[in-house]
């Protein structure tokens, strides 16, 4: 039974006894820290998380995908950020979208066809001359210009500097 400001009143089998419930603030890495502050994926997503007071598998839940994902994403070993989930991650922490993608995956999520294709022109490469570039061969080329392949993110690393991003 509420008294009021934390304090309860627990009985059982005619007897009671007062219970003060006490609040602690949750300090866990990067919580202590503004939002701002933050410069990696993974601490604004434990951040987010955190300020929310939700578990990794209360969110993956929400977000719909695996608890397995979430973590590697919080942890950083997550490869890419996949859309649909970061779409989901930035409205349940009402952030911007380019707050929870790293480099890579901002390519990817900005839609990396059109860029290949004008970077290729712009250098006036042939596809086999732009493949060569990123270490790959044509048919990769003409597939990332087709959308039919995702650029790997070795890939990508090599041909960064002459994308437009």
């Amino acid at each position: 039974m509420p008294l009021g400001d934390g304090l309860y009143l627990m009985g059982r089998s005619g007897r009671c006894a007062p219970l003060y419930v006490h609040t602690f603030q949750v300090f866990a890495m990067g919580i202590g820290k503004r939002y701002e502050d933050l410069h990696t994926v993974p601490e604004r997503l434990r951040w987010c998380r955190l300020r929310l007071g939700l578990m990794q598998k209360e969110v993956a839940q929400r977000v719909g995908i695996s608890q397995t994902l979430y973590e590697e994403m919080e942890r950083g070993d997550c490869q890419e950020y996949p859309a649909y989930a970061v779409d989901k991650l930035a409205e349940l922490y009402q952030v911007p979208v380019e707050d929870l993608l790293d480099e890579y995956s901002r390519f990817l999520y900005g839609g990396p066809v059109d860029r290949i294709r004008y970077a290729r022109k712009r250098l006036g490469l042939s596809r086999k001359a732009f493949a060569e570039l990123a270490g790959v061969g044509e048919k990769s080329v003409r597939d990332w210009e087709m959308g039919r392949k995702k650029t790997r993110k070795k890939s990508w690393e090599r041909l960064k500097a002459v994308l437009i991003l």
